[in-house]
């Protein structure tokens, strides 16, 4: 998956001519599995609405979704400078790998959540969710920049409780 091409596509595309110009990009995110696929989704923030628009990505085809209320937990969302992401997302695959290998041997993994954004308190980071054939959920933190792993924690499924 290269995110240059990806962001230029949707950035180029009819339904992205459509947004308010003062949009800018907040985050790209890829559900993998076991199919080899580019199809991704990439999040456009606009703060006057404080609404974020999803456009999905599917092998060079574009479409908008509509807008939603933005998830944030702090009050501000930051951009996303793609010009600051040094780390490319297969180099942020094979840490998330090797990381799950020598910290949680155990786990096998059965889906990869990637998400690339910038967040207040760690920065341009690869948010890499890793859900295992046991219900665990495998969160790891790299900074998109320096490619330094800030943080790893694993959970189980079993005990998250609907609110």
């Amino acid at each position: 998956m290269d995110i240059n091409n990806i962001v230029k596509a949707v950035e180029s595309s009819e339904a992205f001519k459509n947004i308010d110009p003062d949009h800018y990009l907040v985050h790209i995110f890829r559900m993998m599995d076991s199919t080899d696929s580019d199809d991704c989704q990439v999040g456009y923030y606009l703060k006057k609405s404080d609404k974020v628009t999803v456009f999905e990505y599917d092998k060079g085809d574009v479409k908008s979704t509509e807008p939603q209320e933005a998830f944030k937990e702090k009050k501000i969302i930051l951009p996303l400078r793609l010009e600051n992401v040094k780390m490319s997302v297969d180099d942020a695959l094979t840490k998330t790998d090797e990381i799950v290998k020598n910290n949680y041997p155990s786990q096998m993994l059965l889906k990869a959540i990637v998400l690339l954004q910038n967040i207040p308190d760690f920065g341009l980071i690869w948010n890499m969710t890793v859900i295992t054939h046991t219900f665990n959920v495998i969160n790891i933190k790299i900074n998109a920049e320096t490619s330094q792993v800030i943080r790893h924690s694993m959970e189980s499924l079993l005990q998250w409780k609907k609110e």
